[in-house]
Formats: C-alpha cells, sequence, structure tokens
C-alpha cells in the first residue's frame, strides 16, 4: 500500500512534469543542452541592450544638438537687432549734425523705419523716432531663429553734438494704426531740396548728383544731366497721384539756387526726347551731307542730257575710306530702289548710306535743265 502511494505519487510527477522519468532524467536528451539554449537566449538579450543604448546615445546627442544651434541661432538674431539698433543710433546722430534732421534723412538712418505719421514726432526742437527692428537667421530644416524689438529714439539736433537716446519699448509702443504708405510728394520734395542745398554747397552740381537723397526709399531718379553748371534732375516720388502712385518732379541746383517744381507724368522723359532730338538732327545731317554728294554726282552724269541705267548706279555710289590705307575709294556700287522715267525727268529713289546711318531719299532729275533736286522720304524706303 505504501509502495504503491509512492508509486501514484511518481507517476503524478511523470503526468505534471512530462520530462522527468522515475530516476530524474529527461528521456532521450542530454544532459546540459537546457543550459546551452539559456546562454544563448543571454547573449541575444544583452546585444538588444546593447544596440538600444547605442540608439538612445544618439537620439540624446541630436535633441542636445539641435538645442545648442537653435539657442546660437537666437542669439545671433538678437545680436543682428543690437547690431541694427546701434547702427541706426549712429547714423541719426551724423545726420543731425548739421542741427537739422530732416524725414528723408531719418528713412535713411532707420532703414526698416515704418513710413507712419506716429513713427516720427517733432516737439519742442526734439525729434522722436519709434521703430520696429527685426533679426532673422535661416536655418536647413532646423535652426533658424527669428527676433524683434521696439525700440525710441530721441534726438536733439540744436546741440552740439546731437543728442541721440535709445530705449526698448513694450511691442505695443510699434502697433501704428494703418496710414499712408508713404508720405505726400510735396513734402518730401521740400525735404530734397534742403538736402540738395547742403550737397551743392560742398560739392557743387557734381554733389548734388551724387548726394545721399537719391537713395531714400521713395524717390526715384528717371534721368539727369549737368548743364551749364545746373544739375537737372527728373525724379519719380512716390505716394502721388501719377501712373503708378508716382509723381513727377524737376529739382535744379546750383550754386545759387535749388528749386523743385511739379510736373506732369511725361515731363520725367523730357531730357531722354531732348537728347534724342538732337541725335536725331545729327543724323539727318550726316545723311543730307551724303545726298547732297549724290544729287552732285547725277547732275555731272546727265552732262549730256541723259542719265542711262549704265550711268546712274554709279552715280548714286559715294566714296569711302579705306581701313588699311585711309584713304578715299570708290565705294559699292548703290542699285536704285525704284526708278521712273518720262521724256523729260528721271525719279529715283535709292538709299543713302553713312557710317552711321542709312535712310532712302528720292532725287529727281530734271534733263532738259540738268539740275537734280533730293527729298528726305519720311516713311523710309517703300518699295
Amino acid at each position: 500500500m505504501k509502495e504503491g502511494r509512492e508509486r501514484t505519487r511518481r507517476g503524478t510527477v511523470r503526468v505534471l512534469f512530462g520530462y522527468v522519468s522515475e530516476k530524474g532524467r529527461t528521456p532521450g536528451r542530454r544532459p546540459g543542452k537546457c543550459a546551452g539554449m539559456a546562454r544563448r537566449g543571454g547573449c541575444l538579450t544583452d546585444g538588444c541592450l546593447g544596440v538600444l543604448g547605442l540608439a538612445l546615445v544618439i537620439v540624446v546627442g541630436v535633441l542636445v544638438s539641435i538645442w545648442n544651434t537653435g539657442r546660437e541661432a537666437s542669439a545671433e538674431a538678437r545680436d543682428q537687432v543690437t547690431e541694427s539698433v546701434e547702427g541706426a543710433r549712429d547714423r541719426l546722430a551724423k545726420a543731425a549734425a548739421d542741427g537739422e534732421l530732416l524725414d528723408t534723412e531719418i528713412q535713411r538712418a532707420v532703414l526698416n523705419l515704418a513710413k507712419t505719421g506716429e513713427a516720427i514726432e517733432r516737439r519742442d526742437g526734439r525729434v522722436t523716432v519709434t521703430a520696429r527692428f527685426v533679426g532673422q537667421v535661416n536655418g536647413i530644416l532646423i535652426g533658424g531663429a527669428h527676433d524683434d524689438g521696439c525700440y525710441r529714439f530721441r534726438i536733439v539736433p540744436a546741440v552740439s553734438p546731437p543728442s541721440v537716446g535709445v530705449r526698448e519699448l513694450p511691442d505695443e509702443a510699434c502697433w501704428f494704426r494703418a496710414g499712408r504708405p508713404y508720405r505726400e510728394p510735396a513734402a518730401v520734395a521740400e525735404d530734397v531740396t534742403a538736402e540738395l542745398r547742403t550737397a551743392v554747397a560742398e560739392g557743387g552740381p557734381e554733389g548734388a548728383r551724387s548726394a545721399e537723397v537719391w537713395k531714400t526709399q521713395g524717390i526715384e531718379v528717371e534721368d539727369t544731366e549737368i548743364r551749364d553748371g545746373q544739375l537737372v534732375s527728373l525724379v519719380w516720388l512716390s505716394g502721388g497721384t501719377g501712373p503708378q502712385g508716382e509723381d513727377c518732379y524737376e529739382f535744379r541746383a546750383a550754386k545759387s539756387s535749388v528749386a523743385a517744381k511739379k510736373l506732369k507724368p511725361y515731363g520725367c522723359y523730357r531730357l531722354q526726347r531732348e537728347r534724342d532730338a538732337l541725335a536725331e538732327k545729327a543724323r539727318r545731317a550726316e545723311l543730307d551731307a551724303s545726298a547732297q554728294k549724290i544729287e552732285r554726282q547725277l547732275e555731272n552724269a546727265m552732262a549730256d542730257g541723259r542719265l542711262t541705267d549704265t550711268e546712274l548706279p554709279r552715280a548714286l555710289s559715294l566714296p569711302t575710306r579705306d581701313d588699311i590705307s585711309g584713304e578715299s575709294v570708290t565705294g559699292p556700287v548703290v542699285a536704285p530702289e525704284n526708278v521712273e522715267r518720262s521724256s523729260t525727268e528721271v525719279l529715283v529713289v535709292a538709299r543713302v548710306t553713312t557710317p552711321s546711318a542709312m535712310w532712302c531719299y528720292e532725287f529727281r532729275a530734271r534733263l532738259p535743265t540738268q539740275s537734280v533736286t533730293r527729298h528726305y522720304l519720311t516713311d523710309g524706303c517703300t518699295f
């Protein structure tokens, strides 16, 4: 009975575990194989943990690098704002050195000044300028940064050297109401005239031509020239009622006086029209001189009362200058564009060519009187 219970107990053990025999061995398996499998499983686990640890280190390194890059970019953007403010303060002090600070000078000194009425205030000899300055650092995918700040400058031009104070304000101080993007052209013209007076007094008309006022935003020089010791500038001023919101003004600057005058829009092209007219006059004079020579050659060719088709091309040819010897040689034969004959006259249309021009003339040869007249064809050659 006791032996049966022990056998049953051992049998139960065999059923529950399946691997343990009555003698405590695993049937068909060699001792130590499970231990080998355990060791291999442990190595695999250790390798995974190593890879995960390396990946964690890389991720942490990338995050730290991004953080450092962003911090450096933010510092650089802030430095840009600081440099812009300091540069504006220096330029304002330099512009006010003559005891006067014009709006055009302020616009050039504060490069990104919002052009609104609230941005510039004048009171009791003190000029207050409020502007926002922006710093921007661009990054590739990551690392970009932006910074800005609102600053107020207080300038007293009357003191020497000019007093320029600056302080940072809350962002709300730069929230101006939407107004005109540019000042009235008439007011700008007054500032330009004042700056030209200083420039022409210091450097004459040439100094006025290269004056800093022409670099002001909203002022675009269309044409300029110095004539008889006087600078003449045709300029577009933004904020007007003309084409593209611009008005045309003419500024004249000489040692004795500086004046400004508003013109019609086409007035800004007057100087170019004058130059074109002079060039056309010189061109016509050159062509007429050559046409006159052809006229004389035609008269010589019809000395016998005839003008044959053989004589006509030679009479239309003008001598040219040889490029090598520099001597005058017979030019190429010129065929007429059109010839009409009658019993008393020959009407010839031919091209007249000069070193810098070419046009068609009409030559009327009267055989009985052996005379020739020429006519410049306004429409050119139509044959």
